[in-house]
């Protein structure tokens, strides 16, 4: 008998087209069902490597065994004269034809019914992450600019004409334009455009050149349907290059966008697109340089970005944008170069003057200058001015931004912050920093494991941001109380920007709660070395400090952390550090005078308003007042702050921790203090624990209860477990040792 007749007579040929057909409709489905379980994408690739390396495996079981009445036995052993193949065969075409039938609806299904179904396209749009949204009518992305000089000098020129596209583009009210940050990954694309345009939500995109030959300039662009891939209009702007001829190619790319878009421009509009910034070319290329350098938000990329916009300005001291460049610079660097607060906001404060007296439409200028009046803790002009920069530019990413940072922070209303912080991912899906405060804005209404997957969103899209670890490491002291995995993404962050002193500082404080004295010694006097007029700097000295007993060294410290940046010292966190050495000294009126520059409304306003920005200073000014007698307004601040408290989470970077234990404390009842610092405990609360536990005022009265101890007990066992295991990973090798305090502690 030849081959092919005993494959046939084996059924090998009717296994193998069951098994190819049923291992389809297994893709298929899975294809359909594993997304809307939220599973990672490589469980489909790893059900397809499973269904191919089966295939041969059916195969080899058709050939050696045959099914029998007595069950499955090998092919040799079975009498030819009992042979019941032929039967077989029947029952699998019988079985092939079934799953043809079931594959035939399965497409059909697929292919007609549910994509007729609007309703049900409608929910599986919204479920779809900011960063892979689906195109939406009007909006555009604008691809970088392929550099087409011969000298690659001229790259960051490209760059900029680039962003200055896309500032036109955004004035343009009808329109939803794509950032800079989230098209700069597609610089050296190996994606179809309709890939990228559902990635990015836009439903065009616009990608060109632009070649220098000496005082020439050639610009060629094309808007392309990102999803037909069929061209709506193209352009070749052959001009002599000066700024002026720089800003009317863009003018009129704009304009002719607009018109093939069928966008309404204002009249306000075209006035705004029509305006030239500056005709000193050798400012523009200042001005673009100084730009790409902020966005890397390290503290070196910062202090370029100082140096390319102050060149910018001295070239042309009218140019506006170079001033908001600059104000926006000196403000980053109190956050990422920990450079002194009242001093940068100075700077920025005449630089965004000046922007607005060149320019009173300028949208990054309000944006700048909303920032600014949040840092002096005057929030209603804050939220004011962000709301005149989205006025004049609706598609300005960095106005939801920082207007989300105001309204999550001092004013407390986290769900309006995260409703505008997700607005500015729309607007920006794939800048690390917006993706970043993504995170926090889930972090803050309590979503952790969402907070923290956006987090890890950031330095996938860009593995050197640093900003992205420091988060991560944060989450993991701040709402899991895993402070030994904190420390692995908190030395990474340091590794990455050795130059940002918070980032430091915070190292130094974990390894206070972990209980390592030399380490945190390490990081806190590194970190102020830094920044030595820095708050957060400062701060982590103070506690070090206070930790070792070296109050007096600890009192310094926390006086000029508390005269640098007052406004701070609630806000930013639970310490008020000049308040803890009044109190202990029995000088009630000084501790008292504290609180006047910190929250005078507490003292001084009938039923004040308790909020986010104050709640933990009315329940320290609550002692205060008790001890010099004013029980009535201690109770009141103390039962207002406990009815706040229970909005908000206890855990992660602004939660409320152990504020309920405190209050209960105060107001005498210590079992409901007890229970409430249990349940703390058992909800993974860690961060600065040593301090609340030994050191606060608040919690003197339950030192002495057995159960307080017995947690105390508890707190220093784990530390201990987490700290040893710290230390394990850098004897293996997955943390780098520190040499200078490694040979003391091993």
């Amino acid at each position: 008998m030849s081959l092919i007749a005993e494959l046939k007579r084996r059924n090998v040929f009717r296994v193998g087209v069951a098994y190819g057909i049923v291992a389809w409709l297994l893709v298929e489905m899975a294809s359909v069902v594993l997304p809307a379980l939220r599973l990672p994408e490589w469980t489909l690739t790893l059900l397809v490597f499973f269904v191919v390396a089966g295939f041969p495996l059916a195969l080899i079981v058709a050939w050696a065994f045959e099914l029998t009445p007595e069950g499955l036995k090998r092919e040799t052993a079975v009498d030819p004269t009992e042979s019941i193949t032929h039967v077989t065969g029947r029952k699998l075409d019988f079985a092939i034809i079934g799953l043809l039938a079931v594959a035939l609806i399965f497409v059909v299904v697929d292919n007609y019914i549910l994509e007729a179904e609007p309703e049900r396209a409608e929910v599986v749009a919204e479920q779809i992450p900011v960063a892979e949204s689906v195109a939406l009518e009007n909006s555009i992305a604008v691809l970088p600019l392929a550099n087409r000089s011969a000298d690659e000098a001229d790259a960051f020129f490209v760059d900029g004409m680039h962003d200055d596209i896309l500032s036109h583009l955004a004035k343009i009210q009808t329109l939803k334009v794509i950032s800079r940050t989230s098209v700069m990954e597609y610089r050296d694309r190996t994606k179809n455009l309709k890939t990228i345009g559902r990635e990015l939500g836009a439903a065009t995109i616009l990608e060109g050149g632009v070649q220098r030959v000496g005082d020439q300039i050639r610009v060629n662009v094309q808007l392309i349907d990102a999803e037909t891939d069929d061209h709506i209009w193209t352009e070749i702007y052959d001009r002599q290059l000066t700024a002026a001829n720089i800003f009317a190619i863009q003018t009129e790319i704009a304009t002719a966008i607009a018109d093939a878009l069928r966008a309404t421009l204002s009249t306000e509009e075209q006035e705004l697109i029509n305006t030239v910034p500056t005709e000193n070319m050798a400012a523009l290329e200042a001005y673009f340089r100084g730009k790409q350098r902020m966005e890397k938000r390290s503290s070196a990329a910062l202090a370029e970005a100082v140096d390319d916009f102050k060149r910018a300005i001295e070239l042309d001291p009218n140019f506006a944008l170079a001033y908001v460049g600059l104000a926006d610079s000196h403000l980053l660097q109190t956050l990422y170069s920990g450079l002194p607060r009242d001093e940068m906001l100075a700077r920025a404060q005449a630089a965004t003057d000046k922007a607005l007296a060149l320019d009173d439409r300028l949208a990054e200028a309000y944006t700048s200058l909303g920032l600014i009046e949040d840092f002096r803790n005057d929030y209603e002009a804050a939220e004011a001015a962000f709301q005149r920069a989205l006025e004049l530019n609706a598609n300005y990413a960095r106005a939801y931004h920082w207007y989300a940072i105001l309204l999550r922070g001092p004013l407390g209303r986290r769900a309006e912050a995260l409703e505008l912080i997700k607005k500015a991912a729309e607007l920006n899906p794939r800048s690390p920093i917006i993706l970043l405060d993504v995170g926090d804005g889930y972090a803050r209404v309590g979503r952790f494991d969402e907070g923290l997957a956006w987090y890890r969103k950031s330095i996938e899209i860009d593995p050197n941001f640093a900003a992205g670890y420091h988060w991560i490491g944060f989450h993991y002291w701040s709402a899991e109380g895993r402070l030994d995995e904190a420390v692995r993404w908190l030395r990474k962050s340091v590794s990455i920007d050795p130059g940002n002193p918070v980032h430091i500082a915070f190292l130094g404080w974990v390894f206070l709660d972990l209980g390592d004295l030399d380490r945190a010694e390490y990081w806190s006097e590194r970190s102020i070395g830094l920044a030595p007029e820095s708050f957060v700097p400062n701060l982590a000295m103070q506690l070090f400090q206070l930790y070792r007993g070296d109050r007096s060294s600890a009192l310094e410290y926390g006086r000029r952390a508390f005269e640098t940046e007052h406004f701070w010292a609630y806000s930013f966190s639970s310490f008020e550090p000049v308040r803890i050495h009044e109190m202990r000294a029995g000088r009630y009126l000084e501790a008292r005078a504290a609180f006047e520059r910190i929250a005078p409304e507490l003292l001084n306003v009938d039923s004040p308003k308790i909020h986010n920005g104050n709640y933990r200073a009315a329940i320290d000014l609550a002692l205060i007042l008790s001890e010099m007698g004013e029980h009535e307004r201690a109770d009141w601040l103390l039962e207002s702050s406990l009815q706040y408290i229970q909005r908000i989470p206890r855990l992660d970077f602004d939660g409320y921790g152990v504020a309920d234990v405190k209050i209960y404390a105060l107001q005498g009842d210590k079992q409901k203090a007890l229970s409430a610092l249990q349940r703390a405990i058992n909800e993974g609360w860690r961060n600065s624990w040593w301090y609340y536990l030994k050191y606060d005022p608040s919690l003197e009265s339950l030192h002495d209860e057995p159960e307080f101890q017995a947690i105390v007990a508890e707190i220093e066992a784990d530390m201990a477990a987490q700290l040893e295991h710290v230390r394990e990973m850098e004897r293996n090798g997955e943390l780098e040792p520190i040499p200078e305090v490694s040979a003391t502690t091993q």
